[in-house]
């Protein structure tokens, strides 16, 4: 079974949650609703991109680019 984590990365640096959810709909849910409250590593990561991915086979299933305010 599949499950999926949500990452932060810049150009110098990444972080994940740590998350193990077997739904990609509901992470990719959950990394849209970050984004948009600016939550989570958001703010740390502000330039870079906020990224759901399969963690077993590592393929980046959403990805966005996190904007700088």
């Amino acid at each position: 079974m599949e499950t999926y984590d949500i990452y932060f990365k810049d150009s110098t640096d990444f972080a994940n949650k740590g998350f193990s959810l077997k739904d990609k709909s509901k992470a990719i849910r959950m990394a849209e609703d970050m984004l948009a409250e600016r939550k989570g590593y958001v703010k740390d990561f502000a330039g870079g991109t906020i990224s759901v991915m399969c963690k077993e086979t590592k393929e980046e299933v959403w990805s966005k680019p996190i904007a700088e305010i």
